[in-house]
C-alpha cells in the first residue's frame, strides 16, 4: 500500500529517487516512501523527512540514521533537499562512479552502494545521452548558419547577375 503522501512526495522530486536520482520511467514503476529519520528512531510524517526513494536506496538505507558516535566521524547520511551533496561527492564523467570529497560523502556512497554497477551504467548513459544532445544542438547551429550564408551568398550572385545584365544594356550600341 503506498504511503499516503506518496504523491506530494512524488511531485515534490520530480518521480526521482532523491538519493540516485533514478526515475519512475528508468526504473519503469513508481518508487516508495522513505522515512529520512525512520519512524522507529523518533521520524514523523513531515514533508522534510519524506523522500522519494527507489526500493534498492530504501533497503540500503534501511533504519539508518547516525549515533552521536556516527556523526562525529562525518558517518551520517545526506538529505537530498538540505544538503549540497556537490561538497561531499562528485561524479567521475568518464568511469561513472561517485569519487568522495569527504568521509561523509565515503559513507553516503557506501550505505546507499551508489557505485553498484547499474548506477554507473544508468550514470554512464545519461551521460552519453547528454553528450549526443549537446553534439545535435551544435550541428543543427552549424547547419543554420551554413543556411544564412548559402543564403547570403545566393542573394549575392543574383545581385551580381543583375549587375552583369543591367551593364549589359548600358554597353549595346
Amino acid at each position: 500500500m503506498a504511503h499516503p503522501k506518496h504523491d506530494e512526495v512524488r511531485q515534490r522530486y520530480d518521480a526521482c529517487c532523491g538519493y540516485c536520482g533514478v526515475s519512475d520511467e528508468t526504473v519503469g514503476g513508481e518508487l516508495t516512501v522513505d522515512h529520512f529519520v525512520p519512524v522507529a528512531l523518533g521520524g514523523d510524517e513531515s514533508d522534510e523527512n519524506l523522500v522519494y526513494a527507489c526500493f534498492r536506496c530504501n533497503l540500503f538505507k534501511a533504519d539508518f540514521h547516525p549515533t552521536e558516535s556516527d556523526q562525529r566521524n562525518g558517518h551520517v547520511l545526506l538529505h537530498p533537499r538540505r544538503d549540497d551533496l556537490a561538497v561531499h561527492v562528485r561524479f567521475d564523467m568518464t568511469s561513472g562512479e561517485l569519487i568522495p570529497l569527504t568521509e561523509t560523502g565515503r559513507f553516503h556512497i557506501v550505505l546507499l552502494h551508489l557505485n553498484r554497477p547499474a548506477l554507473i551504467a544508468y550514470r554512464l548513459r545519461n551521460r552519453y545521452q547528454e553528450l549526443l544532445r549537446a553534439r545535435n544542438e551544435l550541428l543543427e547551429a552549424e547547419i543554420a548558419e551554413l543556411q544564412a550564408i548559402i543564403g547570403a551568398q545566393e542573394r549575392y550572385i543574383s545581385h551580381l547577375k543583375h549587375l552583369v545584365d543591367n551593364d549589359g544594356d548600358h554597353n549595346q550600341p
